[in-house]
């Protein structure tokens, strides 16, 4: 029995600096540069024009944060007069971001509900069916949400 003992003793410490081991190598492979991309769901659904714009504002400062970002901006109910190109405050902004790689989406049942056809959405604009639905998959996609 004495015996056992050190063996045992001997077999936990391997067990445990292995383990100790491992985790550090998973935290120099994420320091070594491999920084993974944000992706970024953005949710306007609120009339406030001001709003709309810091939340656009939003957006180009993460754009030069973090080179590369992949971000939807997600428009239904309220805010998507922020796509409908006469209604628009800021339809020069959203074409800058969009050249710049952002998608914009507009909900098809808040067009329909109000009777706007996709015809009157600004350029480069796409639909999703739900934009509440789009925004939960971008969720569940690995994208961070973000509401202005």
């Amino acid at each position: 029995m004495k015996c056992l003992i050190p063996l045992v003793l001997v077999a936990a410490g391997l067990t445990l600096g292995l383990a100790i081991w491992g985790e550090a190598g998973e935290r120099v492979k994420a320091s070594d540069g491999e920084k993974s991309m944000l992706k970024a769901v953005v949710h306007i659904n609120f009339t406030d024009s001001e709003r709309q714009k810091g939340g656009l504002k939003n957006v180009a400062n993460i754009l030069r944060e973090e080179k590369g970002a992949e971000i939807e901006v997600v428009c239904h109910g309220g805010g998507i007069g922020l796509l409908i190109d006469d209604q628009s405050g800021h339809a020069d902004e959203i074409a800058r971001l969009i050249k710049q790689g952002v998608r914009f989406a507009a909900c098809e049942n808040t067009l329909r509900d109000r009777s706007i056809p996709k015809e009157n959405l600004l350029p480069n604009v796409t639909t999703v069916p739900s934009g509440a639905v789009e925004v939960v998959h971008k969720q569940q996609a690995g994208f961070g949400y973000f509401r202005p």
